[in-house]
């Protein structure tokens, strides 16, 4: 979870704190009733040598702390409710957004500003564009753009801002007639920008702009042989066609009017030559191909219609976007879309992100049909069947109870009102979640996830998140981790072993080596801690796919810390082949050695068992994109299963699979289960060259102490396994032992 950072300012007394108000923050302060009291224990005010900690309620928390920590500390435990509920208030929280975007300051663009820059910019649409060139002054237009950019951006955050006050509000609705007065500012200081905004774009352009979104696709001519400098009839056609759609798209687009844009002629010509032999009549051509365009748009376009009232619906920011960072609010929209909403708009509802707009019909026409626009529209019968606002989700208003400021045994169900809250109020929420399911016992899930599951019915408890885990399961490991690296200075890929007898063989597999890669791999310790705490919830996932943090378009919210995957999965395949038959291969013999604690090893693949055309691919491969992470699209197999997949045609640059990383008990008996494969064969052949010197005496040494040596009771899960195990150890002593001895007959 995110600190709650007290930035802008403290909370005061007349900030209603609804059940929030018996609270307990734990606080710390010098001995004494009257001593300030601070967010930290190491404040740099505190003054004395001793310091006592408290758990007091918010109330007398809010009387008595340090001028310092109400500013900078972080009052609430990060992830509790009075954590996210402070969040909320203070930093760049709903004390802060009343406070912006209220009136109008110095640094505003004034009326007189907005109408001397409207007459500039309005006056001469009209106009001959080529005329109005040579004779307007550029830098005065110029300033007049600067000015109507400045005010759509003003108007658009200034409305970003009313939204996010309103999520803030509907969380908690005890806050809500306090902040009326504030709201009610806001919300008039809005309007006042989306005056100003519309007197600086025509509404007869925007009217001509839906007409030629209407347009179809004019006759091109191709064949002119003015054109021939730009190629042969086929080239010109396309090149045409280019032409069309770039400025049908431009204008279309544009809250200027069509005729403005006559400069994208220029295109058709811009890969030849200027000196090129009749490069000028070309473009002149082209010039005046792209203005008959322009007055081609359909003539009724241009006239006063009978409107139409309709409800647009604004595309909704993600949660928890603060406007500071990413896209900004309506920043998808394009310049079209935004000069219908400040021109037509008779009333807006931020809350819900609905704008009600009277439009002309040719604008009502296209909003309508919908087609490649970020706005959905309907009539005012109709509505929506989805509301943007957290406060018509049902639920209760956001409270202790939910996540883990309370004892798990008072808890109540999650919401989807509550996981809305929880993105609206923490811009990093953590990446994974221990809860209980009331159906399924406990299970580790990403946000996303969560959201899926509770959405379509399912009844979680939060038990708690990968940042509430002890340091101690962390920061000891990771501490010895960087350490390590730091004296040894090791690469930060460990090299591929590939002699079993090493006592590194198999490491690069295990979940050490995953913390290892963690640690090395990440930017900052931050990064590290976080990851290592997702890592060690992740560990506990039956089906790394449930951890599925995509959606279905393929975008990604990135919750998951990034490096996540790298210490869940293996990138190189495993050596199967002392588990085969040992006549499975004539060229790569296996020894048919049992499975044991490898058999339900995770392996993960697009294609697993050959269905589909062309090879398998592990996640992180370069034939997709090269994403690490897992998503529902990929197959699980285990080992057992892999051994009969013999449709199984891995792609040659990623091994076809990425291997769920391998326990300290796995990984000891992949070790020894290489170890015994190849003293199979050197058993082998010493058998089979019994005229040639071998070291008989050494693989009877080995072999003899294998066989005295029992298997670690966690190599196998079934006990007829272990007195496999015994019994080829057994036969291959045998084996040796009778070669040796045939031996010494012969000779």
């Amino acid at each position: 979870m995110e600190e709650v950072v007290v930035t802008y300012g403290s909370l005061t007394p007349e900030v209603p704190l609804g059940p929030f108000e018996t609270s307990v923050i734990k606080v710390w302060s010098a001995p004494g009733k009257t001593a300030k009291l601070h967010a930290t224990e190491h404040c740099s005010r505190i003054r004395a040598g001793r310091v006592v900690p408290w758990d007091l309620p918010l109330p007398a928390v809010m009387e008595r702390m340090c001028p310092q920590c109400a500013e900078y500390g972080s009052w609430g435990r990060p992830g509790t409710g009075v954590g996210l509920f402070l969040g909320a208030l203070t930093g760049l929280g709903l004390l802060h957004e009343l406070d912006r975007y209220s009136e109008a300051d110095e640094d505003c663009i004034t009326d007189d500003e907005v109408q001397q820059a409207a007459a500039l910019l309005l006056q001469t649409r009209h106009e001959d564009p080529e005329e109005r060139d040579e004779e307007d002054d550029w830098r005065a237009r110029h300033e007049a753009q600067r000015v109507r950019t400045s005010v759509f951006e003003e108007w658009r955050s200034a409305a970003g801002s009313l939204y996010r006050a309103h999520q803030l509000l509907a969380l908690f609705p005890w806050l809500e007639s306090w902040a009326d007065v504030g709201m009610r500012r806001k919300a008039s200081h809005v309007a006042w920008l989306q005056r100003q905004a519309g007197r600086l774009v025509a509404e007869e352009s925007l009217v001509a702009a839906a007409g030629v979104a209407a347009m179809g696709t004019p006759e091109l001519p191709g064949k002119d042989p003015v054109f021939a400098p730009v190629g042969d009839p086929a080239a010109v056609g396309r090149r045409l066609e280019s032409l069309w759609r770039r400025w049908s798209g431009g204008a279309a687009d544009s809250w200027e009017d069509p005729r403005e844009h006559g400069h994208l002629a220029h295109y058709l010509v811009q890969d030849i030559s200027s000196r090129r032999k009749g490069w000028q009549a070309a473009l002149e051509r082209a010039q005046q191909l792209v203005s008959a365009w322009a007055t081609e748009v359909p003539a009724d376009t241009a006239g006063t219609r009978k409107d139409q009232l309709l409800l647009v619906q604004l595309p909704t920011p993600d949660p928890g976007d603060r406007y500071d960072r990413g896209e900004p609010f309506l920043g998808t929209l394009s310049e079209w879309e935004l000069g219908m909403l400040v021109c037509w708009a008779t009333e807006a509802d931020w809350d819900r992100l609905t704008v009600t707009v009277r439009v002309p019909e040719p604008v009502a026409s296209r909003l309508l049909t919908g087609r490649g626009s970020q706005l959905r529209c309907s009539t005012p019968g109709q509505g929506f069947l989805e509301s943007a606002s957290v406060a018509h989700l049902p639920g209760q208003p956001a409270g202790p109870g939910v996540f883990d400021d309370t004892p798990v045994a008072e808890r109540r169900p999650v919401t989807v009102r509550d996981l809305r809250a929880l993105r609206v109020l923490s811009r990093d929420p953590d990446g994974l979640y221990l809860v209980l399911s009331l159906d399924n016992g406990p299970e580790v899930l990403s946000l996303f996830a969560l959201e899926a599951r509770v959405a379509g019915g399912g009844r979680y408890v939060f038990i708690a998140a990968a940042g509430d885990l002890p340091d101690a399961l962390v920061t000891s490991g990771q501490q010895d981790l960087t350490a390590s690296a730091t004296t040894d200075g090791d690469p930060v890929r460990a090299p591929l072993i590939h002699n079993p007898s090493h006592p590194d063989f198999g490491h690069h597999l295990g979940t050490a080596e995953g913390e290892r890669l963690v640690v090395r791999l990440a930017h900052t310790q931050r990064e590290a801690d976080a990851t290592l705490r997702c890592l060690a919830l992740a560990r506990g996932t039956a089906d790394l796919r449930s951890l599925d943090d995509r959606y279905d378009t393929g975008s990604r919210r990135d919750q998951l810390p990034r490096l996540l995957w790298d210490g869940l999965l293996a990138t190189e395949r495993l050596s199967l082949r002392p588990f085969r038959p040992a006549d499975d291969d004539a060229r790569q013999e296996g020894s048919g050695l049992p499975l044991g604690v490898l058999a339900r090893v995770q392996l993960y693949t697009t294609d697993g068992w050959g269905r589909f055309e062309g090879k398998a691919h592990a996640p992180g491969c370069q034939h997709l994109g090269r994403e690490h992470g897992l998503n529902r699209y990929f197959e699980l197999l285990t080992v057992e299963e892999m051994l009969r997949s013999h449709q199984f045609v891995p792609c040659s640059k990623c091994g076809g699979y990425a291997t769920r990383r391998l326990s300290a008990a796995q990984v000891a008996y992949y070790r020894a289960a290489h170890q015994m494969h190849d003293l199979a064969g050197q058993v082998r052949w010493a058998l089979g060259h019994p005229d040639l010197e071998a070291d008989t005496a050494s693989l009877l040494a080995k072999l003899r102490q294998w066989d005295s040596t029992p298997p670690a009771d966690e190599w196998f899960t079934e006990g007829s396994e272990d007195v496999e195990w015994q019994r080829f150890v057994a036969r291959l002593l045998r084996q040796l032992e009778t070669g040796v001895a045939g031996s010494r007959q012969r000779m």
